[in-house]
């Protein structure tokens, strides 16, 4: 590439005429006297340490230490917080920022895995934030740092196939490192001693710490490599495009990169989180959190809308929370796609008896019925419509055939005892709870059940024990 024939500089590849850059042009004017504007030469970064303070990197210097010390206070170990500690102080991990956490990509910057974690990235920070925060001014520096730590974070979740805890900065300090790299390279102090000996301390920085995570695992060198690749685009772009610090070309470089990030963690999302989504909604549910799966199931629907099986979790997710609307919108989607589904058609007739529409239940459970003879849960179901409607004893009928089709039909005892305390028959009724809890295992709604037939037969303290461990069931 040409240089300027008065001070050395590296020109852009674009200059015609007179290989003079920029500044020395600027400095010429001024010696002329002439007021065009013009500035005297400036001095390299690293030769005018005075010329703007470190604002931005003791900020976020200090932001770090705080979040650290704040962790220490909360009772999270000094040396090495677990996995879980630090998932809840915003550590990026693919199996929550792709399900919506997407705020994870930038917190993770701002968490450390123990005190010699912090110490190692904040001396990185400091030995490195100053040279970047005079090259680039203020807002450029802080917003290349933070666009880098979210594209280590971006890459961390895209080379991790299985969910993986990743917190530090180092990913945005790798990524000033790459900007400083790419704007000495192809920017306006391409040459120079000083500016040979930055860039081979910054060159060995980058290559001792990838080598050491390589050979150690210790470090998230998938994080390191995105935020340096960051780095380095921003710094030449910026070297390229936006030398000078004027607003629109800077905000349109730093605004592409941006938008770049964006559109990486979409296609990310649409690409992995399907069955994250399915992951944390099973975590719910087993959690007893049916309502908060909720959100989690919609969205891998997002994803693949077709899914009948996430229709069909949602659906009783939503049967759960009592939307039956909702809920039998669900399973009409799936019951389209497999028509004869016996499992399907039982769980709709059942939240149509749950909204107490007796008839059309009963047609459900006759659909059922009709589709296969031998249905226990079709004959279950026509024995609920018949206690719905005060019929205990076409009830019983219905639910002594469902027992004789499958005797471990879970519910059936429960049901037929529920039969017997309506007919004020309680040692029949305490006899069913009783089968139907060896049966199902302990469960709060037998033990209820159990206690009202004890207190009506006025077994009081067996009454007292049943609805104790009921509580405690819970």
């Amino acid at each position: 590439m040409a240089k300027c024939i008065l001070c050395g500089r590296t020109l852009s590849g674009f200059t015609l005429g007179r290989k003079i850059c920029v500044w020395c042009k600027q400095h010429e004017a001024a010696k002329r006297g002439e007021d065009s504007g013009y500035q005297p030469v400036m001095a390299t970064p690293w030769q005018r340490r005075d010329a703007m303070p470190m604002l931005i990197t003791q900020a976020i210097f200090g932001i770090n230490v705080a979040v650290f010390i704040g962790m220490l206070l909360s009772g999270v170990s000094v040396m090495g917080p677990s996995s879980s500690t630090l998932l809840t102080w915003g550590a990026n991990c693919g199996l929550y920022t792709l399900t919506g956490d997407w705020w994870r990509l930038l917190t993770s910057c701002f968490v450390h895995g123990g005190i010699i974690h912090l110490a190692f990235n904040m001396w990185c920070l400091w030995s490195l934030g100053g040279l970047a925060e005079r090259l680039y001014g203020r807002a450029t520096y802080a917003c290349i740092y933070l666009l880098c730590g979210v594209s280590g974070s971006l890459a961390s979740v895209l080379w991790h196939r299985t969910p993986t805890v990743s917190v530090g900065a180092s990913g945005a300090i790798f990524g000033i490192a790459g900007a400083v790299i790419a704007s000495i390279k192809l920017g306006e102090f391409a040459s120079g001693t000083m500016a040979d000996g930055v860039m081979k301390s910054l060159i060995a920085f980058v290559g001792y710490n990838v080598i050491f995570g390589v050979i150690t695992g210790a470090s998230d060198n998938a994080c390191h490599i995105g935020g340096l690749l960051a780095g380095a685009a921003l710094g030449a772009l910026i070297a390229k495009l936006s030398p000078e610090p004027r607003l629109m070309p800077r905000l349109g470089v730093l605004a592409l990169v941006a938008a770049l990030l964006a559109g990486g963690a979409y296609a990310l999302q649409r690409n992995r989180a399907y069955g994250y989504y399915l992951i944390r909604a099973s975590q719910q549910i087993e959690e007893g959190k049916t309502e908060a799966a909720i959100p989690f199931f919609e969205g891998a629907l997002k994803i693949r809308p077709g899914s009948d099986l996430v229709h069909y979790h949602l659906a009783h997710a939503y049967w759960t929370k009592k939307d039956f609307a909702s809920a039998e919108r669900e399973l009409q989607k799936v019951q389209a796609v497999h028509p004869r589904d016996a499992e399907v058609i039982y769980t709709l007739g059942s939240i149509r008896l749950d909204q107490h529409r007796t008839g059309d239940a009963r047609q459900t459970f006759a659909q059922l019925l009709a589709l296969d003879p031998q249905s226990a849960e079709a004959h279950l179901g026509l024995g609920a419509v018949a206690f719905e409607q005060g019929d205990c004893t076409l009830a019983n009928t219905e639910y002594e055939q469902a027992r004789q089709l499958n005797p471990r039909l879970p519910g059936v005892h429960a049901k037929q005892g529920a039969c017997f305390l309506r007919q004020k028959q309680y040692d029949e009724a305490i006899s069913a709870f009783h089968k139907e809890i060896e049966l199902s295992g302990d469960n709060p709604a037998n033990e209820r059940s159990l206690a009202e037939a004890y207190s009506a037969k006025g077994m009081s303290a067996e009454a007292d024990a049943a609805l104790q461990k009921a509580e405690k069931l819970k």
